[in-house]
């Protein structure tokens, strides 16, 4: 470049250098005037390392040119706009959108680690700009904290597709060359594979990490320790992500085949952007009846939402102490499908039903008296509750499905009865099995050694099917346990407390996961039984489930709702 100082230099008798606002891997940026328009630009110096041939630097410019075009055709609020390209002194100078604003990195280094909810508001934004990349062929190739900036109100915008591929160029990279930043690219890509949009969105998981831990989990002190570590190793689980953590986890899959997608991201992003504050989620609502009130609820606290997927759905989680294997305890679901209704539609059912008994009363009254002078009327009868009709087992379609037997008015050898406090249902416990604790999301019993537990929560009402709701949330579960693995999900085609092949009542979720301890089994059955929403949830190490579901036959075979 001349040794002319800004101000003086004049771009394509047009673009006037002002001040220099920042380097990059592939050149510095500078503040500009467009003195054609009048108005402020940003244009891109392209500086090119010493020691190329002729050949090679005609490569890189070339590679310039290609990203000018292909950022110039993503239209997108998240993405930088192009203005321009010209060349001068025999390179291009990139013009683009000017925006007053700080990198995401500078974020980091000067605030620390962002809040969950505040870094799944940037990552969504990225999310966008990506998908919108995307589905115009286009793959940024280096998503990082430094290529993302943040203007007033966090409005996150993707810039420096420098190294960017679109569908239809010759791919300009050397043989055997990785272009990115280390501690932020693919496995795939690591490896010298071919990239796709899912590498694209393994850089987008690792930023979102950076955010929330203030480092990327594969930052190393040299380059290839970095790459090594991508490739080999596992990341550290994260520690202050809350909510973001299944996204995270679902990004980070090494396998982009299973990694999670960016529709399935995206849906998690907004759900935890737009979940309740914790003073919301305190708030109790109390459904309003007619009927006797029930005994008086021990004091408890509701806590906030558990982390994971959940969107408008109550889900109730365990208890927060720690597990058999002494490591945090998981967080069971219910599912989804047992999930409430709001009070004003509860009080309008309730309405409903009641004008209906009335006026089936006077047809039956009428009918019965031939139209003689009414008698005072007696104390209203209330309306029998709804039944759930079993199938007769079979046999059991699942490993893990609980064998069944006839209940017996007396508890079996080895089983003493259980009474719910709040009178919701009864069972038969395994002897020396003991209930644990009790919380808004549900009732705890732990097995004599601790090694195992059964989790029992209870919905007022419940939703439309259990299968297709476990279908919709599974995905999430994955990224919630480590190592997941399904063993089972689909309907309950035979078993207690209730059989229905349909799926619609009654269905199943199994998988093993790693926790500290060894592997571990779970099971969560969620069923309708008088018109209320069960789950039952078990949770033991892996290589004592056959014993521990054989223990627990009487608790599923007795259950009952009352």
């Amino acid at each position: 470049m001349p040794q002319e100082t800004p101000g003086e230099r004049l771009l394509a008798r047009r673009y006037r250098l002002v001040t220099h606002v920042g380097r990059g891997g592939m050149g510095t940026v500078w503040q500009a005037h467009d003195e054609v328009l009048g108005r402020d630009v940003a244009v891109k110096e392209v500086i090119l390392p010493h020691g190329l041939t002729d050949e090679e630097r005609s490569v890189q410019y070339k590679r310039t040119f290609r990203e000018a075009r292909t950022a110039a055709r993503l239209g997108h609020p998240g993405v930088v706009t192009v203005y321009d390209v010209v060349e001068e002194d025999g390179r291009p100078w990139i013009v683009m959108e000017l925006i007053h604003a700080r990198s995401l990195d500078q974020v980091i280094k000067q605030e620390g680690a962002l809040p969950p909810k505040r870094a799944a508001d940037i990552g969504r934004q990225m999310l966008a700009a990506l998908h919108a990349a995307h589905d115009a062929g286009v793959l940024h190739r280096d998503v990082k904290p430094s290529n993302v900036l943040l203007a007033d109100g966090d409005r996150a915008v993707l810039t420096d597709f420098g190294i960017a591929t679109a569908a239809g160029d010759a791919t300009l990279t050397q043989t055997g060359l990785v272009m990115g930043s280390p501690a932020y690219i693919a496995p795939e890509r690591a490896r010298g594979r071919t990239a796709g949009p899912a590498s694209d969105l393994w850089s987008l998981g690792v930023t979102m990490y950076a955010m929330v831990e203030g480092r990327s989990p594969f930052e190393r002190s040299e380059p290839m320790a970095a790459l090594v570590a991508v490739i080999s190793e596992e990341p550290d689980p994260p520690t202050r992500s809350g909510p973001l953590t299944p996204v995270i986890q679902g990004l980070l899959r090494k396998n982009p085949d299973e990694r999670m997608d960016a529709i399935e991201a995206g849906r998690l992003l907004d759900d935890i952007v737009r979940a309740p504050t914790v003073d919301t989620q305190r708030t109790i609502a109390v459904e309003y009846t007619e009927a006797p009130p029930p005994p008086p609820a021990r004091a408890e606290t509701t806590p906030p939402l558990p982390a994971g997927p959940e969107r408008t759905r109550v889900t109730p989680s365990v208890e927060t102490g720690p597990s058999p294997d002494g490591r945090p305890a998981p967080r069971p679901q219910l599912p989804p499908f047992l999930a409430g209704v709001s009070p004003r539609r509860a009080l309008l059912v309730a309405a409903m039903v009641i004008v209906i008994i009335l006026a089936i009363a006077g047809i039956v009254w009428g009918a019965t008296r031939g139209g003689g002078d009414p008698k005072p009327s007696s104390r209203p009868t209330s309306p029998p509750k709804p039944t759930t009709t079993t199938t007769t087992p079979v046999k059991t379609t699942s490993s893990s499905t609980p064998p069944t037997s006839p209940s017996s008015p007396s508890a079996p050898a080895g089983t003493h009865p259980y009474k719910d406090p709040d009178g919701h249902y009864t069972m038969l416990l395994p002897d020396g099995w003991k209930p644990k604790s009790q919380d808004s999301n549900g009732d705890y019993f732990a097995s004599p050694d601790g090694s195992a537990k059964v989790q029992i929560a209870r919905q007022e009402h419940a939703n439309s099917s259990a299968l297709k709701d476990w279908e919709e949330y599974e995905p999430a579960l994955r990224g919630q346990y480590s190592g997941y693995r399904r063993v089972n999900l689909g309907p309950v085609a035979s078993g207690r407390p209730v059989a229905d092949p349909s799926g619609r009542n009654a269905a199943d979720l199994e998988w093993t996961y790693d926790a500290k301890g060894g592997r571990m089994h779970a099971l969560d059955r969620g069923f309708v039984m008088d018109g209320h929403g069960y789950a039952i949830a078990v949770y033991a190490p892996d290589k004592d489930w056959n014993r521990t579901l054989a223990e627990l036959q009487p608790l599923f075979a007795s259950f009952k709702s009352t």
